[in-house]
């Protein structure tokens, strides 16, 4: 009952603070594919039908060079239909109007422009915050340093010890904390090769990561990162006691608190007990005595830890140079991350879905505006990219049937075509029923 009740509670308090964040960033990506598909429609004249924004019974509307502009009940995103999509059993031949009157290079276009608007938004968006300056992790394009090493963990057991350097993991050079991370998250359970310097001596070992509830790889170090007051929630200690956004723990009861691994086990086996946490704010230390509330056993002070930050801003030009490195580094890692899927070395677990997307719009939207506008380009790529795959009937389907027939140089029989589609439809589905049952029970059954 205790679980049901504060799930519930959740839920009513996502309804304000997460529910509309999460419309908007599903909105907006979808929204831009959609529009990719329509505008290059529109530029070969083919008859668009309907566009729509949100899902399900129309709301209002107007139509206008043969296209109903509506807005329908359900706001997640929206849709386009176009006329003469599929071949019609025993009609006639196609009308001028028809997509597939069109030839197959127009039809190809027309498919894969919604995917390259994603990927256009993504680009866009973060070379537009990296002009106006962006905040990221300050610990990240720093040297791969241990900071902290946990007990009992993998890196405790291979004799990994904090002020080690980081070389090499698994056979893969690294310079930054950034380059090493995706390496390490990917790593569920497999066993890896790690270079390290240890006061100029070089020394390899192995070991074997374990896995987290969201199947990535958790080794047991961790850099050290600072620790910063981000999100205060309302009704808790960590508001009565006056903490405030962008404080810095310097330590709790005398102990420096350098990584977010070291706070937040400090003050979840702190439950009811009190706890004197030493705080920088605009250059001075202040004192707060604070008692963490007990929740099943576990303190909860009631704000966002985050690590220190750094302003990271570039002229336009290397604005635009720095968004496509990190866009191409991130496509990259999601190739890396399919192929690990069907060599058995990531599990569907490690995939976010509908809950988990909930989840961080939410916690982007609170975190502020840059925060928030970094999670729409990364979701925005992620749709891009995953749209391409080819699979009926994922735009990428649309795409390779059209560039299989332009090789045979003649169309597939119709009847062959729907049943792939409908073949790819029902993996398509089975795939996704299955990341949502691990969404479900990652959020609410852990």
């Amino acid at each position: 009952m205790t679980w049901f009740v504060g799930h519930l509670e959740w839920f009513l308090a996502g309804l304000k603070n997460y529910a509309l964040p999460f419309i908007i960033v599903l909105g907006v990506v979808v929204l831009f594919h959609e529009f990719g598909h329509y505008i290059i429609a529109k530029f070969f004249k083919i008859t668009v039908e309907i566009f729509s924004v949100g899902f399900g019974p129309r709301i209002a509307g107007f139509k206008r060079g043969g296209t109903d502009y509506r807005i329908s009940w359900v706001p997640l995103g929206g849709y386009v239909k176009l006329k003469g999509e599929q071949h019609e059993e025993g009609g006639g031949p196609p009308e001028p109007g028809d997509l597939l009157s069109r030839p197959r290079w127009q039809r190809f276009l027309v498919f894969v422009m919604g995917a390259v608007f994603n990927l256009i938004t993504a680009f866009a968006v973060l070379a537009g915050l990296f002009v106006a300056g962006m905040e990221v992790d300050a610990f990240e394009s720093k040297p791969p340093i241990v900071g902290e090493v946990e007990p009992g963990s993998p890196a405790e057991q291979a004799g990994i010890r904090p002020g080690d350097r980081i070389l090499s993991f698994g056979g893969q050079a690294v310079s930054t904390w950034k380059e090493l991370q995706p390496l390490v998250l990917l790593s569920p359970r497999q066993t890896r090769e790690v270079l390290l310097d240890r006061g100029g001596e070089r020394l390899t070992i192995r070991m074997t990561l374990e896995s987290s509830r969201n199947d990535i790889g958790v080794p047991g170090f961790y850099p050290e990162t600072g620790v910063v007051v981000g999100m205060v929630q309302p009704g808790t200690p960590a508001e009565a006691a006056g903490l405030q956004r962008g404080d810095q723990i310097k330590a709790i009861n005398g102990a420096p608190m350098l990584t977010l691994t070291r706070l937040l086990e400090t003050i979840q086996g702190s439950p009811g007990r009190s706890l004197r946490f030493t705080l920088e704010r605009q250059g001075a230390l202040i004192e707060k005595d604070i008692v963490p509330l007990d929740e099943a056993g576990r303190g909860r002070v009631g704000f966002q830890p985050t690590a220190i930050k750094e302003l990271r801003s570039y002229p336009f030009l290397e604005a635009m140079h720095q968004s496509l490195v990190e866009n191409v580094k991130s496509i990259g890692l999601v190739f890396i991350t399919f192929r690990k899927l069907l060599t058995h070395e990531l599990s569907l677990r490690a995939f976010s879905g509908p809950v988990d997307l909930y989840r961080f719009s939410g916690e982007a939207a609170q975190l502020g505006l840059i925060p928030y506008l970094q999670l729409i380009a990364f979701v925005s790529l992620q749709l891009g990219i995953i749209n391409l795959l080819p699979i009926p009937p994922l735009d990428g389907g649309h795409v390779f049937t059209i560039l299989i027939e332009g090789v045979l140089r003649r169309d597939l029989p119709t009847q062959l075509k729907e049943r792939v589609m409908q073949a790819g439809l029902v993996l398509l589905l089975l795939f996704m029923g299955t990341v949502i049952y691990f969404d479900i029970s990652k959020n609410f059954f852990h």
